[in-house]
């Protein structure tokens, strides 16, 4: 994937809405520890998308429909030259694509991964959507279900998380929830989080072997230590205080952000201590560190076995961008390793 390319076409797609841009006066150039592919990354300026404040509903669509097109040309042409091949269908009603590999390993055929995208509940829409789903069918050779569901603002909270378990149940039907791991990265990771809250009250046949939530928005409201410390350090999503807190009022809807079913984070003790193997994921600049950070010791705490990477250098979402960089790779390594230590345990 052109990451460079697909930055500035998300970039000159932000411009309709007000932009303010990052305090300039902060630099942080990549450590000697990185990757070249890796350091391009984190030196390359911060996008404006994260930066706007869309006002009205045609604001919000322009947005949505310039991200949706500018990175689905982008995954679309990633899948076709990594072999995965994209099937679009339905399940219970809501769209999902399926991305199946070349090759599927003997001892996966009977095993899916359902994926769920991010984009703060206002992007992803259709293939735009499975840009971090591609390798893991195409590196770690499993059938991946990516789920298109409703996002805000026209679809404001429970949308999303009622498509992602309607999809996921429908799921558990064909291949048994022992058979399913749940994936996803920030809005993604924490509707992973939640999709573990949403089985648990169905019965413990429902909960899937395991969840992989990369820096999960666990907490939709500005608490947490890198909130503040890696505002502008992030050139990613750069700040909480623009898109960011916009989104996740559409998002709510006028409901408590501290209801667990928005940020898992706020989750009883008496659910957590069920959850599945969790591994989480971030890096030291992500503005979501707390987020994830907290949320592995909420689970620690209630003696979940859950796991934590924290990747040197790396913004928001940054170790799945470039499928060139050696991080990248072993990323998606160290996903397969995970999986492979549940699935024997089982």
């Amino acid at each position: 994937m052109n990451i460079k390319k697909l930055v500035l076409a998300l970039s000159c797609a932000s411009l309709m809405a007000v932009v303010q841009a990052a305090d300039t006066d902060r630099h942080y150039p990549a450590p000697s520890t990185v990757s070249e592919q890796m350091a391009a990354l984190v030196n390359a300026p911060a996008p404006a998308l994260w930066y706007s404040d869309p006002k009205t509903l045609q604001d919000w669509e322009q947005m949505a429909g310039s991200y949706a097109k500018a990175a689905g040309e982008a995954a679309s042409k990633t899948a076709a030259d990594r072999g995965v091949k994209v099937e679009s269908s339905k399940l219970a009603g809501v769209p999902v694509f399926t991305l199946t590999p070349k090759k599927i390993d003997e001892n996966k055929k009977d095993k899916v991964i359902f994926y769920i995208h991010g984009g703060g509940y206002i992007l992803g829409h259709g293939v735009s959507g499975i840009t971090e789903a591609i390798p893991m069918a195409a590196q770690n050779h499993y059938k991946v279900i990516s789920v298109d569901y409703r996002m805000a603002p026209q679809h404001p909270f429970p949308a999303a998380i009622d498509d992602a378990f309607a999809a996921y149940k429908e799921v558990v039907k064909q291949y048994g929830a022992e058979n399913i791991a749940v994936f996803g990265t920030s809005t993604g990771g924490a509707m992973t989080l939640i999709l573990g809250l949403q089985a648990h009250a169905e019965g413990r046949q429902m909960m899937p072997a395991a969840l992989i939530a990369g820096t999960p928005w666990a907490d939709l409201d500005k608490i947490g230590d890198s909130y503040v410390v890696n505002e502008g350090v992030d050139n990613v999503l750069g700040t909480y205080d623009h898109l960011i807190r916009a989104a996740a009022q559409v998002y709510a809807d006028g409901h408590d952000l501290k209801d667990p079913l928005i940020s898992p984070v706020y989750a009883s003790d008496s659910i957590l201590k069920d959850f599945p193997p969790t591994l989480l994921v971030s890096g030291t600049r992500d503005l979501f560190l707390s987020n994830t950070v907290r949320m592995h010791t909420r689970l620690l705490a209630n003696r979940a076995p859950a796991e934590l990477i924290v990747y040197e250098a790396v913004s928001h979402a940054q170790y799945y961008f470039d499928t060139n960089a050696p991080e990248t790779r072993q990323h998606y390594q160290f996903l397969d390793d995970f999986l492979a230590r549940v699935w024997k345990q089982k």
